[in-house]
C-alpha cells in the first residue's frame, strides 16, 4: 500500500516518462557509485569538476524536471500532492539519519528528495500557469545565484540556498534556484503531454526503451534511490576490507 501511494501519482502512465526516469536514475547511481569511491580512497577525482559537472548536471535537471511532468500529468489535487510531498520529505529525512549515523559531520541536511517534498506542492500551485510557473522558475534561478554572494550567520537557511561558514552535507538542493527545474518540466509536461498522450515513442529507436527494465526502475525510482546508496557504499567498504 506504501509503494502505491508513492508512485500511483499520473493519471496516465506513460512509459516513455518512466523511461526517462530509468535514465536519470541510472546516471544518478553511476555517479554514486564514482562519488562513494572517492570517499573509500579508491578513486582520486574532483566530483564536481570538469566534465563531469556536465554529466552531473544533466542527470539533475532531467530527474527534477521529471518531477514537474510528473505533477503536469497528475489527477492529485494540492491536498493529494501536500501529502505526496510530505511522504518524500520524510524519505529525505530517512536519508538524513542514515547519513548522520555514518557520516556525523556532512551528513545530508537537505537533499533532492528534502527538496523534491518541498517542490511537489509548491509546483503543484503553478498547474495551468504556464506564464507565472515561467516567471517563478526564472526568479528562482536568480535567487539562487544572488544567494551564492552571501554568506549568513544563522544555520538554519540552508533549505533557500543561504550558508553559513562551515556547511557541509554529501547532496545539497536548495529551494533557490533549483526550484527552476521542476517549475520548467511543469511548463513542458503541460505543452508537451496536454493530451495525455505518449510523444517520444514516434521517434525511432526510442520505442525500444518503453518496455526496456529502464521503465521498470523508472516506475520505482523512489525505493531504488533509497536502497542504492547504502547498498552501493557497503558493497564496496566490503570488498576493499576483503582485499586488503
Amino acid at each position: 500500500m506504501f509503494v502505491r501511494l508513492l508512485y500511483s501519482q499520473m493519471t496516465v502512465r506513460l512509459s516513455e516518462i518512466d523511461a526517462l526516469r530509468g535514465i536519470a536514475v541510472l546516471g544518478m547511481i553511476f555517479f554514486h557509485a564514482a562519488f562513494d569511491m572517492k570517499l573509500l580512497g579508491v578513486l582520486d577525482f574532483e566530483p564536481y569538476g570538469w566534465p563531469l559537472i556536465i554529466f552531473v548536471r544533466i542527470v539533475q535537471f532531467l530527474f527534477l524536471g521529471l518531477a514537474g511532468i510528473s505533477v503536469a500529468l497528475s489527477s492529485r489535487k494540492l491536498g493529494g500532492q501536500m501529502k505526496r510531498g510530505a511522504w518524500i520529505f520524510l524519505c529525505g529525512m530517512l536519508v538524513s539519519l542514515g547519513t548522520w549515523i555514518v557520516f556525523p559531520e556532512d551528513f545530508v541536511k537537505f537533499g533532492v528528495l528534502h527538496f523534491i517534498g518541498i517542490a511537489v506542492p509548491v509546483v503543484a500551485l503553478f498547474k495551468g500557469r504556464s506564464l507565472a510557473a515561467m516567471g517563478a522558475a526564472v526568479i528562482s534561478f536568480m535567487v539562487g545565484e544572488y544567494f551564492l554572494g552571501f554568506s549568513v550567520e544563522t544555520e538554519w537557511l540552508f533549505p533557500l540556498g543561504l550558508l553559513a561558514p562551515g556547511f557541509s552535507s554529501l547532496d545539497y538542493f536548495p529551494i533557490f534556484p533549483w526550484l527552476a527545474a521542476p517549475l520548467i518540466g511543469l511548463v513542458l509536461g503541460e505543452y508537451v503531454y496536454g493530451a495525455r498522450r505518449p510523444v517520444l515513442e514516434r521517434i525511432p529507436g526510442f520505442r525500444l526503451f518503453l518496455g526496456s527494465p529502464l521503465a521498470r526502475v523508472g516506475r520505482h525510482s523512489l525505493a531504488i534511490y533509497l536502497l542504492h546508496q547504502p547498498i552501493l557504499y557497503f558493497s564496496l567498504w566490503g570488498l576493499l576490507v576483503l582485499l586488503r
